[in-house]
């Protein structure tokens, strides 16, 4: 999600003014503070959905026979396809003027698209290549992993002889 929003902010709240960060930021605009709230929220709703995950009643079907490729594949098509628009808006072209943001930076447009053009090739499209390999292998349909319990720390161990000494 945050690599998503560093490909679009700049341009959708700088370029097109979609939404305006009043104060600005450093990056074309954004301010850093929205990528860490990005982060943050990102973080809430993966712990959440590993409370859901850890107390859930399993369901047999699923448990035999995992998830369709297609079913990974659909969000691997999606998030390609828009890290990739970003790349071709760079590619196809911008004209070469200026933009003000909201705090009176200006910036250069073709400055913005080249800079979310770099990001999303090493963030979304990377994390896409990786996405596709995994898919291509087989490797999705991985069955659930047994809970193993932890070890009871402070627990009496049975104590074995040395052979040579006899000592404990």
């Amino acid at each position: 999600m945050v690599a998503w929003d560093l490909g679009m902010d700049p341009t959708n709240s700088t370029i097109r003014q979609s939404w305006i960060w009043q104060q600005g930021g450093g990056y074309f605009g954004v301010p850093l503070t929205n990528y860490l709230g990005w982060s943050f929220t990102v973080y809430v709703f993966f712990q959440l959905f590993a409370l859901y995950l850890r107390f859930r009643k399993p369901s047999s079907e699923v448990q035999a026979d995992g998830l369709a490729a297609s079913y990974f594949a659909q969000a691997t098509v999606m998030y390609a396809v828009i890290g990739l628009g970003v790349v071709l808006a760079y590619l196809v072209g911008v004209p070469n003027t200026s933009v003000v943001d909201a705090a009176g930076v200006v910036w250069q447009r073709t400055s913005i698209a080249e800079g979310t053009a770099t990001v999303a090739i090493y963030t979304m499209l990377f994390a896409t290549a990786l996405s596709a390999v995994k898919l291509v292998q087989g490797s999705v349909a991985v069955p659930s992993a047994p809970r193993v319990t932890a070890p009871v720390l402070n627990s009496p161990k049975v104590a074995e002889a040395y052979p040579a000494t006899g000592l404990v």
